[in-house]
C-alpha cells in the first residue's frame, strides 16, 4: 500500500516548533560544555533528538517544545515507554557509532516559548 505524508499547517507548524526548540535546546547544552554530536538520528526504531557528550558520557537528549503552557509544562509529555525507548535507541546509536568505554545518560529538555520572551528551559539528567 502506498502512503502519502499529509502535511497540514498544523503539521507543519508542529514541525516548526520543535526545530526552533531543538535549536534552543543545543545552544543551552553547549553552553553547559555539551558537545552535540547528532541531531534527529534515527532508525526503523524510532528517533533521538539530539545525541551530545557530557565530558565521558554520551547523552541522548529529548526535547519537548511548547508555545505556551496550555498543555502543561512540556516534559509532562515523556511516558515510562518513551523513556525506555530512549534507552535502546542510545544503545543502538552506540553500536552504530562504535562508541566504547562511557557512560551513558538519558536527559530530557523541555522548552516553552511565549512569544518574543525568552524561553523558558528545563533541563532534567537522567531521566532514564
Amino acid at each position: 500500500m502506498n502512503r502519502t505524508a499529509i502535511h497540514s499547517p498544523k503539521n507543519s507548524h508542529n514541525q516548526q516548533l520543535g526545530a526552533r526548540g531543538e535549536a534552543i535546546a543545543a545552544g543551552y547544552l553547549e553552553g553547559l560544555g555539551f558537545r552535540i554530536l547528532e541531531r534527529n538520528w534515527r532508525n526503523r526504531s524510532g528517533e533521538l533528538d539530539l545525541i551530545a557528550r557530557d565530558g565521558d558520557t554520551l547523552v541522548a537528549v529529548e526535547v519537548k517544545t511548547r508555545s505556551g503552557t496550555g498543555y502543561g509544562n512540556p516534559l509532562e509529555a515523556i511516558t515510562t515507554q518513551k523513556m525506555a525507548r530512549l534507552r535502546r535507541l542510545l544503545l543502538d546509536w552506540v553500536r552504530a557509532a562504535g562508541e566504547r568505554g562511557v557512560g551513558l545518560r538519558v536527559d530530557a529538555v523541555g522548552v516553552t516559548l511565549h512569544g518574543d520572551d525568552r524561553p523558558r528551559i528545563d533541563h532534567l539528567r537522567g531521566i532514564s
